[in-house]
């Protein structure tokens, strides 16, 4: 009974480490993106650069505007601005 239990066991061992290696490798069909981190002309360099600027400005913008409308939105409800609670 004893040896019988320890091959099964034994037996899941093997079959969950054969699963776990069959799901750790890579899919053939999932397509990957470039790996090259830089461009290689300068000129492009410079326009993603500066592409990235915008977005970043962008992104503070956009907080800045959220934050705006929610401060005018607790104005109209009349909320206490330190009152997390409403928020959460």
């Amino acid at each position: 009974m004893k040896l019988r239990t320890l091959i099964l066991f034994g037996a899941g061992v093997v079959t969950g480490l054969a699963i776990a290696k069959k799901m750790g490798e890579d899919d053939p069909e999932v397509l990957h993106g470039p790996t090259k981190g830089q461009a290689t002309n300068p000129a492009l360099a410079a326009v993603s650069d500066q592409a990235q600027r915008v977005v970043d400005l962008a992104s503070v913008r956009s907080l800045d505007a959220i934050r705006r409308a929610r401060g005018a939105i607790r104005d109209r409800l009349g909320e206490d601005p330190y009152d997390d609670a409403a928020w959460s």
